[in-house]
């Protein structure tokens, strides 16, 4: 299966609005994280060539070849399609840890900070047992 949009647009403060590439988002990681674009498509499995032209938009980018970035830097597909600008993928939680998230949100502000106030407490108590 291969993705046929392949341009994503990111709003700056301004009403701006600049199109970007999801192959030029790789691409960033690519140079941010100072990584070859060959020990990339050797983790992926595919030419170096290849990579070029998928990081360059010269050629589509399979799926396969997008979940192998996501994995290789470990960001989200999300984050690599722009669908959203933060990196990581979401954070798996328990059915008990949402039902407390849950009862976390429908507390008046003071009562959600007393339960913050106890929570770094406890960690910093934690801390001191540790160290």
């Amino acid at each position: 299966m291969i993705l046929r949009k392949s341009v994503i647009e990111i709003e700056i403060l301004t009403p701006e609005v600049i199109t970007m590439g999801f192959g030029a988002r790789a691409k960033m990681l690519v140079t941010d994280r100072d990584v070859t674009q060959k020990k990339l498509a050797k983790h992926i499995g595919i030419t170096p060539a290849k990579m070029s032209n998928y990081l360059t938009e010269k050629n589509e980018m399979p799926c396969r070849v997008i979940v192998g970035i996501a994995d290789y830097f470990h960001v989200s597909t999300d984050y690599l399609l722009g669908l959203t600008n933060e990196p990581e993928p979401p954070m798996h939680i328990s059915k008990e840890e949402k039902a407390l998230v849950e009862t976390y949100r429908s507390l008046s502000r003071e009562q959600r900070e007393l339960i913050s106030q106890t929570i770094r407490l406890m960690g910093e108590q934690n801390n001191r047992r540790e160290g």
